[in-house]
């Protein structure tokens, strides 16, 4: 007796696609780019902002400041 599951693959015959996308795989290729550039970009302004406030903190954290 043959059952229903003989036809089953694991693998499809064709890639399955949105109607409406286009035929280039690299399409939003440039949004990730430049979403990377921005997301880097403040990463590194954060982590350099706190390098100069610990930095400052602790050239400035034996200084005496005295009233003549």
């Amino acid at each position: 007796m043959r059952d229903d599951f003989d036809d089953i693959r694991a693998e499809r015959d064709r890639p399955i696609r949105a109607s409406g996308s286009s035929s280039n795989p690299h399409a939003g290729l440039w949004k990730q780019i430049a979403l990377g550039i921005v997301v880097g970009y403040v990463v590194l302004g954060v982590l350099g902002a706190i390098g100069w406030a610990v930095t400052a903190h602790l050239v400035l954290g034996s200084v005496k400041f005295g009233v003549p």
